[in-house]
């Protein structure tokens, strides 16, 4: 074939694409993926048994029609991805950075550390052939789920599914590390939901009368105690924000229609507060059903998350695993500010492929500005044994901190308790002369049940409350998976190579002092039940939702989401700690099994508190008015905008749209960020907008542009791409020289091709002679210029659009 065959071919691929206007996209992120998808050439996945199936009693294999619903393969980055990644999340929190709080979008997060389309369409094909239904790609590009039965997921990761006894519960799960097409094993983090085990909720139940005297927490009292108060008089309320819970139960199915959530513990909590109607949405993944033993972390997580941000929206995410389902679902959706987290288990339960899994929804949130508070535990230090289902009044498996409050990613809230209840101070009055019971409190004559009756901070210690009955206090301790983040330094961090948990610690004592709810229709005479007793509760998982409401609050208070707030809380403790309530006092040590792992002479196992940071309550409880002021001395804030895609190419009348994402630069800004755009002039009677129109830090506004359809003749009725590759089909038209039988086959080819493809194109051009307003307009060409203001502050962008 000589140089003009070649041309003529060019010619005809040029014509052809011009006519027909195909393209082909390209994905950013390279294929990973090389060799074809063949059952026949499979891998092992490693570690991808749940550690409960060897400590279980195994009664054989399920029905195979048995269902499995919302199952996920999880992909890990690449190591250039995993290195690229590592340096942007601290980027992000480095003031000096250029990419300083530039949270990302799913998508954005996807064409940077997700896996390429075809290689996923590549999985996604063989599920199919598997006979899974319900194939869903997760937006960030690092999951898939599905459906199917057990014998579908036996038979296609080579497992057998059996059912299993473990601690009086049955459960489901895979008895053999998995096994899928070694062209993409290399890829996968983890398999989850082949097992049903699932993550502990941490609330601890307990129930009191009113006889006993005893004070209880309603959100007016955490206001005043931890002067969040400060927030609340200068207008802050949650407006604008939203937080995600994330659970593992229906919260109150609606009788005549079980599809259908209710929400009137709610209600009657925010009702007896004081507190406006809440703004709660429900997500539902999978199938979950009603759980007695979550509905009550349920509601604690719901009703005192948004109590702390009374105007904010609480979404709450629920399926049959808050982890991998619930939680991975909140990151997708990227909708949230804040995410609360009252489920873990402890490390020694999570393999290596579910902590990989689960390190990837995490990173994933912390890039896209997502703060997530997580409990640490309720089982002090040895958070392998005991849960609020099973209690146990030793410990027999050795120290141990809980997933995810251990991984960097997250904030871990630990458990304090209040000093000053009756009796606090010795003899009959405290230091100052005010008597005991009214020092920090109203005092046994306030009226009613729902009145605040804090008076101010109220002394703490390490929660524990470990009795006869079992176990009882706060998570804290050293991480066995994760290594040192370099933003947890400052007095009294140890020197052990090792990420230390909690980062922060708030009341947590059902006893001292607990947090009222309304749960399973308790509150039927105020806050009390029909036996006129209070439905009072506590645990790391009261802290965790409190803490997250304190976070969508600033997030409003700045203007900006804050993404994973560690590195400045460490920063913070450092250069102001009156900012902390250093709790210096108490300790999370439980009972332990003489013999048993880490078990002294002394028979206990734990942390006590001390200057500082320790392993009992972090960096101790927090002023949230101190918080917020020292917050706002970071550098001086600024903010960029940006646009994607950032040219837009449009036809007489159609619609386009750009994403307008503002990130902030430098520290906070003084306030949410009020977007305008202009069209230039020669773009005729092109019309833009937003929406929104304000927008913090981090978030993104939706730029939409509508072409004039107004029509102009035009010199030129053919696209350039037609013009070349006329000019260069001419070429098949010259003679091939001495042509042989097979270069008079080619010629021939090429004319035919020829003809046909200017018949295609006279066709898409209107035909024949025609000269139709689509193909016969000038071109316009102008800009669409997006203008964001932040106080002083002013920024654009700009997109260029063309019009034909």
């Amino acid at each position: 074939m000589n140089w003009r065959a070649v041309l003529c071919i060019t010619a005809c691929l040029t014509l052809f694409l011009s006519v027909t206007g195909v393209s082909v996209a390209q994905s950013a992120v390279a294929q990973r993926i090389t060799k074809p998808v063949n059952d026949s050439d499979v891998a092992l996945l490693p570690d991808g048994v749940h550690p409960h199936v060897g400590r279980a009693v195994d009664e054989g294999s399920v029905p195979a029609n048995m269902p499995m619903q919302r199952m996920a393969i999880f992909f890990k980055p690449s190591a250039a991805q995993q290195a690229d990644l590592d340096r942007f999340l601290e980027q992000q929190q480095d003031p000096g950075s250029p990419n300083y709080h530039k949270w990302l979008t799913p998508e954005q997060y996807a064409d940077r550390f997700g896996m390429n389309t075809n290689d996923l369409a590549k999985v996604s094909a063989w599920l199919q052939s598997r006979g899974f239904r319900n194939i869903n790609v997760s937006r960030g590009r690092t999951s898939i789920e599905f459906d199917g039965t057990a014998g579908q997921a036996s038979a296609a990761f080579r497992t057998p599914i059996h059912q299993l006894q473990y601690n009086g519960e049955t459960h489901y799960a895979n008895t053999a590390s998995p096994q899928v097409p070694s062209a993409f094993a290399s890829t996968v983090a983890g398999i989850t939901s082949l097992n049903n085990f699932r993550p502990r909720p941490m609330a601890i139940a307990h129930f009191t009368s009113n006889i006993s005297g005893n004070h209880f927490l309603v959100p007016g009292d955490v206001g005043t105690i931890y002067n969040i108060n400060s927030l609340y008089n200068s207008g802050i309320d949650g407006t604008g924000e939203t937080i995600a819970v994330v659970g593992q139960t229906q919260l109150n199915p609606n009788s005549s229609d079980p599809t259908q959530q209710t929400h009137a513990d709610i209600d009657t909590f925010r009702s007896l507060s004081g507190l406006p109607a809440i703004n709660l949405q429900f997500k539902k993944s999978g199938s979950p059903t009603y759980s007695k033993g979550d509905v009550d972390e349920a509601n604690l997580d719901i009703e005192w998350s948004s109590s702390i941000a009374p105007k904010a929206q609480v979404i709450f995410y629920y399926s049959d695993n808050a982890l991998f389902s619930s939680l991975n679902q909140a990151v997708q959706d990227n909708l949230a500010v804040v995410i609360s987290v009252s489920y873990g288990n402890c490390e020694a339960d999570f393999g290596v492929s579910d902590i990989t899994a689960l390190k990837t929804i995490l990173t994933q949130a912390n890039t896209q500005g997502e703060t997530i508070t997580s409990a640490s535990g309720d089982s002090g230090a040895a958070d392998c044994d005991g849960s609020p289902s099973n209690p146990v009044t030793q410990a027999t498996h050795g120290l141990a901190v809980d997933v995810p409050s251990s991984t960097p990613y997250v904030t871990g809230l630990g458990g304090s308790e209040f000093t000053g209840d009756p009796g606090a101070c010795p003899g009959s009055s405290c230091s100052n002369g005010i008597a005991p019971d009214t020092q920090y409190w109203k005092g046994s004559s306030s009226p009613t049940d729902t009145s605040a009756t804090a008076l101010s901070y109220i002394p703490e210690t390490a929660w524990n409350d470990t009795s006869a009955s079992g176990i009882a206090a706060g998570g804290g301790g050293v991480s066995t998976l994760f290594t040192k983040p370099s933003w947890q330094t400052g007095t009294g961090v140890p020197n052990d190579g090792q990420r230390d948990v909690p980062d922060v610690s708030l009341s947590s004592s059902p006893d001292h002092d607990g947090y009222l709810i309304c749960s399973q229709g308790s509150c039927v005479s105020g806050f009390r039940m029909s036996d006129q007793t209070l439905d009072v509760i506590g645990g790391t998982s009261a802290a965790a939702p409190v803490f997250a409401g304190v976070v969508a609050l600033m997030n409003q208070k700045f203007g900006a989401r804050q993404g994973n707030i560690n590195s400045n809380l460490y920063s913070i403790a450092s250069s102001a700690p009156s900012v902390f309530h250093d709790i210096t006092t108490g300790n999370n040590m439980v009972p332990c099994q003489a013999g048993s792992k880490d078990c002294g002479a002394s028979g206990m196992l734990g942390y006590s508190a001390g200057t500082g940071y320790d392993l009992a309550t972090g960096l101790g409880s927090v002023d949230v008015g101190a918080l917020v002021a020292a917050w706002t001395n970071s550098p001086s804030a600024d903010f960029t905008l940006s646009a994607s895609p950032t040219s837009l190419g449009l036809t007489r009348g159609a619609t386009g749209t750009s994403t307008i994402l503002v990130a902030v630069t430098g520290g906070q800004l003084p306030g949410s960020v009020a977007l305008t755009c202009s069209v230039s002039s020669s773009l005729g009677a092109t019309t833009c907008s937003l929406n929104p129109t304000s927008v913090n830090g981090g978030q993104s506004a939706t730029l939409t542009v509508v072409a004039t359809s107004t029509a102009a003749l035009n010199r030129h009725a053919f696209p350039w791409g037609m013009e070349l590759g006329f000019g260069l089909a001419a070429v098949c038209l010259l003679p091939f020289g001495r042509a042989s039988r097979s270069g008079r086959v080619l010629r021939n080819t090429m004319l035919w091709s020829l003809g046909l493809v200017l018949l295609l194109g006279l066709i898409s051009c209107g035909g024949g002679g025609s000269n139709s307003n689509n193909n016969s307009v000038t071109p316009l060409n102008g800009t669409v210029t997006v203008t964001g203001v932040s106080g002083n502050l002013n920024h654009s962008v700009s997109l260029a659009v063309s019009i034909n």
